[in-house]
């Protein structure tokens, strides 16, 4: 049976290094905030700029708040909020491990998804592939909230709805 990690011989150059470290702060942060936020924190203005401005929710509204659910325990309303939150997490947590590992040990490391990455680098059809389900999830939520009529109110309330609602 193969490991789920193996170090490789190939050590990491000073400039490999430097992009682990922009990585890992840039893979962390939601592991950071999400707590963080379900303390009460805010970053004032960081809002959805399309959910602001239309009330219309852009097919990542509601990670953020799955994050937070799942920090909390509460997997089902993390599904509530975004199906794909809880592979967001998985994916979240497995790049700070191997980030860390290969920043600690100074060598790449070789983990048995790692020819799954490659093959999502490479091959155009499984970033395409994950683009159209989450945007098939979305067109399913918008749907949903269109037949009960939350997408109208929330256009009307948004303020590009409120200035239609003035010109016309």
């Amino acid at each position: 049976m193969q490991p789920i990690w193996q170090l490789s011989s190939q050590r990491l150059s000073p400039s490999d290094r430097q992009q682990r470290w922009g990585t890992l702060a840039l893979v962390a942060a939601p592991l950071i905030g999400a707590p963080l936020y379900n303390l009460g924190w805010r970053i004032p203005g960081l809002v959805c700029p399309l959910r602001h401005w239309t009330g219309i929710p852009c097919p990542t509204c509601g990670m953020t708040r799955s994050l937070m659910a799942m920090v909390r325990g509460d997997w089902e309303q993390a599904l509530i909020h975004h199906v794909f939150g809880p592979l967001l997490l998985i994916g979240l947590v497995l790049g700070v491990i191997h980030l860390v590992i290969e920043l600690h040990s100074g060598h790449r490391v070789q983990a048995v998804y790692s020819p799954l990455v490659r093959a999502f680098r490479r091959d155009r059809r499984y970033p395409l592939t994950a683009l159209g389900l989450l945007l098939g999830y979305h067109t399913v939520r918008l749907s949903y909230l269109a037949a009960t009529g939350e997408l109208q109110q929330a256009f009307w309330q948004s303020p590009l709805g409120q200035w239609l609602a003035m010109v016309t």
